[in-house]
């Protein structure tokens, strides 16, 4: 009867030592999927996140360089401001205005139909400057006495190429 509880006793012992070592083996099998499943979640992760540092990074590229040209054409446009403020402190239309109306009106309307005629060929309608250039090459050379440069004139090419 010893004999039987002493093996009862060891058979309880090794059973619990492999029950305790099948548990453990499970329990390790079961960290190791989930932490493959989150190597694999943090590595999709890591990818979409490269990703979208990359477009950021292009973004910014294409930002700058819209900056940068946004800076050059607010350049242009200051100087063409400041031009076109010398040539209106030059003249005094007020006094032009009671001398000769007509012509004045004239040159005035003269000059609005170049500035629009620029805009326009700005946006792919250049209709108008071409009838401009036409009227111009009938009637001879711009003569800019109303202050804005035509099309052709060599002080305009810089803002012709936008």
């Amino acid at each position: 009867m010893p004999m039987i509880i002493l093996f009862l006793v060891l058979f309880s012992v090794l059973g619990g030592v492999g029950y305790g070592g099948y548990s453990y083996y499970q329990d390790t099998q079961a960290r190791l999927i989930q932490y493959a499943e989150n190597q694999s979640k943090l590595e999709d992760a890591i990818a979409t996140s490269e990703a979208t540092i990359g477009r950021m990074n292009d973004n910014i590229e294409k930002q700058q360089k819209l900056n940068t040209e946004l800076q050059t054409n607010l350049n242009r446009a200051t100087e063409q401001q400041d031009k076109l403020r010398q040539v209106l402190s030059k003249r005094d239309l007020s006094k032009q205005a009671l001398t000769d109306p007509a012509q004045l009106e004239e040159r005035m309307n003269n000059a609005t139909s170049k500035v629009w005629a620029r805009i326009e060929s700005l946006s792919g309608n250049d209709a108008r400057q071409r009838l401009l250039d036409q009227k111009k090459s009938d009637a001879g050379k711009d003569s800019d006495k109303d202050g804005v440069h035509g099309a052709k004139d060599s002080t305009s090419s810089p803002s012709k190429t936008d």
